[in-house]
């Protein structure tokens, strides 16, 4: 027996010394999540960090940074650096160069060991585009920028109350501790009456798996509700959860607090981020959060059918929350005005506009797509009123009304109106579903050429980034923005009476949608006069200045590049103006000749 034990021994000896040493471990550390949510400031250049105070440093003290993870809006020249002093000298730091939209690793030129002392870390970005990356989270740590005018604390700045940047740390070191963040939305809008979920999620910030986590909540500082959750998550992994809540019966705000109480029976290493904050408002109505899929499409395509089908279909189940654009390409259906929008295929289209993941449009998957995010409340709502001017319907005074839930700030968001018409008559639509065993909403039933009207026909799209300064760059919490517009009707429409007007808010540092709505287009005429009377104040040329005719609210006016201009020495051009006056705010467009 002795033997065998001291031969046991040696064995695991020599397996022991055989073996090389344990390899230093590593995890992720910001205040952000896993998706670049936005862009942020406005601005092609600047400087962006986030804080990370004295008891996190004390908690991977010793252990080194080698790495900076930068989240960006849009491609931009970079340097990384770390720094105990935002206007002082940085302690390590890397020129980057040019790096992509998205996710970048930048190694730095000499690691940075933790001295326990609180630090930045920090990029300067230089680009074309507004390239300042941001999630969806939230920390008072997590936004500090210098936009052109000095360095600011943007999560806690004035009205901002900005996310996260989209920005990390690799931390590398031999015994970091087993840490778990829990986080929610910065608010929330319920409906009254309405049974909810309180969303929340838990990300890993250490390099050890958790299994199970005990949560907690409570509201307006009441009785704690404990939940347990059970999954697997690695490394830098982060999942969602919920609690399931009967509603409140009351329209008001009210304070919901998560806690997170104990990782696989215990707690974790640092209770700094096991608490996470959420706004909760209560109102009559939520808004809609719609889906826009622009199809690309052609009467040529054998295989379009099946947009055709998907967009009809969607419809019928998804009026209220779905809109589709038949963006006709190669066939005499098509407009230049879409030349922009391109597809890499047919049947192809886009969701919101995120060219990232084009899909094909069948109804199945466009379903999935919007039950993701049918729940979901918009940044803002959207509504829109299209009638003909007079009864030749060559033109259509329209207005987009648009409504910010929160008070906001440094927006670059526009209004882009979309003409469609149904009912197209005297075309063919290839059809590679003929005699198919496939059901394809009938067209296996049609022949190789199936005589249709087609309906959702983009026939114009009259701004396909949207009009600059078309919403104003602030907006108070409910505050409704109007912006109007006289639309001519391109001759090659069909039938005036089967016209749609859509409205598009987009978000100019992204490109994507943000919210939508659709109506069709009313025979109550409007003359270009009343509409102006009645939508915004009179203004007019008056040599080389605008007349504001004893308007005596904010006017702010923007070049056709959207740049703000001096109300003095305008030339011939397109003008944006913005005026507001008592909580209401009106955007017009004038061309001066």
């Amino acid at each position: 027996m002795r033997r065998r034990n001291i031969i046991s021994a040696l064995v695991l000896a020599t397996l022991l010394c055989g073996q090389p040493a344990l390899a230093a471990k590593n995890c992720f550390w910001g205040y952000c999540n896993s998706k670049v949510a936005g862009e942020f400031g406005s601005q092609t250049s600047g400087k962006a960090a986030i804080y990370i105070p004295a008891d996190v440093a004390q908690l991977y003290k010793g252990c080194s940074i080698n790495t900076i993870k930068v989240g960006l809006a849009a491609k931009s020249s970079v340097t990384v650096y770390i720094t105990k002093d935002l206007n002082g000298e940085a302690i390590t730091q890397k020129n980057a160069g040019e790096i992509y939209k998205g996710w970048n690793e930048v190694k730095l030129s000499n690691a940075y060991v933790v001295d326990g002392e609180p630090f930045y870390i920090a990029y300067s970005y230089d680009g074309e585009n507004n390239s300042l990356g941001v999630s969806s989270m939230y920390s008072e740590n997590g936004c500090w920028a210098d936009l052109g005018d000095g360095w600011k604390n943007y999560a806690t700045e004035g009205a901002y109350h900005a996310p996260a940047i989209a920005l990390q740390a690799k931390i590398t070191g031999d015994n970091l501790p087993k840490d778990f963040w829990i986080y929610g939305n910065n608010s929330a809008t319920l409906q009254k009456g309405k049974e909810c979920l309180f969303n929340f999620g838990i990300k890993n910030m250490s390099p050890y798996v958790g299994r199970n986590f005990k949560v907690g909540y409570s509201i307006d500082g009441g009785e704690e509700t404990v939940g347990d959750f059970s999954t697997t998550m690695g490394a830098n992994v982060e999942k969602e959860f919920s609690f399931a809540y009967d509603g409140f019966d009351k329209v008001g705000v009210h304070t919901l607090k998560y806690r997170l109480i104990e990782v696989d029976g215990e707690k974790d290493a640092y209770p700094g981020n096991d608490e996470a904050v959420v706004t909760l408002k209560v109102v009559d109505e939520v808004p809609l959060q719609r889906v826009v899929v622009e199809e690309g499409t052609g009467t040529w395509c054998g295989y379009c059918p099946m947009g055709i089908v998907g967009l009809e279909k969607m419809y019928e189940n998804y009026s209220d929350q779905f809109i589709g654009i038949a963006v006709h390409k190669s066939d005499n259906l098509s407009t230049t005005s879409y030349d922009d929008l391109t597809f890499s295929g047919y049947p192809k289209c886009y969701v919101n506009r995120d060219l990232k993941y084009p899909m094909q449009p069948s109804y199945e998957a466009l379903e999935t797509v919007l039950k993701t995010v049918k729940d979901d409340t918009p940044d803002v709502a959207v509504n829109v009123e299209a009638n003909f001017v007079d009864d030749s319907k060559k033109q259509i005074s329209a207005k987009a009304l648009t409504t910010f839930l929160e008070a906001r700030n440094g927006m670059d968001y526009r209004v882009s109106f979309v003409l469609t018409e149904n009912g197209v008559t005297g075309y063919t639509q290839a059809n590679n579903y003929s005699g198919s065993s496939t059901p394809m909403g009938g067209f296996e039933n049609m022949g190789g050429y199936a005589s249709i009207d087609m309906d959702h026909v983009a026939r114009m799209n009259y701004s396909y980034d949207g009009v600059k300064g078309s919403i104003p760059a602030s907006a108070e919490e409910g505050e409704t923005t109007t912006y109007d517009a006289v639309l001519d009707v391109p001759n090659t429409v069909q039938t005036a009476d089967n016209l749609q007007l859509i409205a598009l808010v987009i978000d100019g540092s992204t490109g994507l949608i943000s919210n939508a709505a659709e109506v069709k287009v009313g025979n109550q005429t409007t003359s270009v006069v009343d509409l102006q009377k009645t939508l915004a104040p009179e203004f007019s040329f008056d040599g080389d200045r605008i007349n504001l005719n004893g308007f005596k609210g904010q006017v702010r006016i923007f070049n056709a590049n959207g740049m703000e201009v001096p109300n003095h020495g305008l030339t011939p051009g397109l003008y944006i103006v913005n005026a507001t006056d008592a909580g209401d705010t009106y955007v017009r467009k004038m061309l001066k000749k």
